[in-house]
């Protein structure tokens, strides 16, 4: 197995130990929410940026299963949208706009700086028209848009007591 696969399951373990150390059991429903909406983002956001040859993602982690759909399993459906968990379940939420902007920035600065480590000294992800100025940007537009569906949903739920 080669490094960029090592990678990818090193990630994906400290990802899934993160959730279960990181999340309390009584979010963990909003969590799922979280996780399953972004995938509604980024799927179709990262097959687009795919076929049109802009970024591409020579080493998979499951490379027969992706033989049609070239996304990075990984990122698109896993890696990232738990980033997203993470963001929207430790979102300030008495925070002077100022303040969101900054901890946007640090969600997705830290993001986009990982990718583009990955896409300079990896065979993860390459770059073709893609700039990592896109990378930054799309990252805080869907992690925007999660948190606003997160904050719209958390409105509607009812606490059941116990009977």
């Amino acid at each position: 197995m080669n490094m960029e696969r090592w990678i990818l399951i090193g990630f994906s373990s400290l990802c899934i130990i993160a959730l279960f150390k990181l999340i309390p059991r009584s979010k963990a429903r909003d969590a799922w929410v979280l996780f399953t909406f972004l995938q509604i983002i980024t799927w179709p956001a990262g097959l687009f940026a795919v076929e049109k040859g802009w970024i591409e993602y020579p080493t998979q982690l499951f490379p027969h299963v992706n033989q049609y759909n070239r996304t990075s399993f990984s990122f698109e459906f896993f890696l990232f949208p738990i980033v997203a968990v993470f963001f929207s379940l430790y979102y300030p939420a008495k925070v002077k706009p100022k303040g969101a902007i900054i901890y946007y920035l640090s969600f997705t600065g830290f993001f986009t700086i990982c990718e583009v480590l990955l896409e300079r000294y990896t065979n993860l992800v390459k770059y073709h028209e893609w700039k990592w100025y896109w990378t930054l940007i799309t990252v805080m537009i869907s992690l925007f848009l999660n948190h606003k569906y997160y904050s719209w949903f958390k409105k509607r739920l009812v606490k059941v007591e116990n009977v």
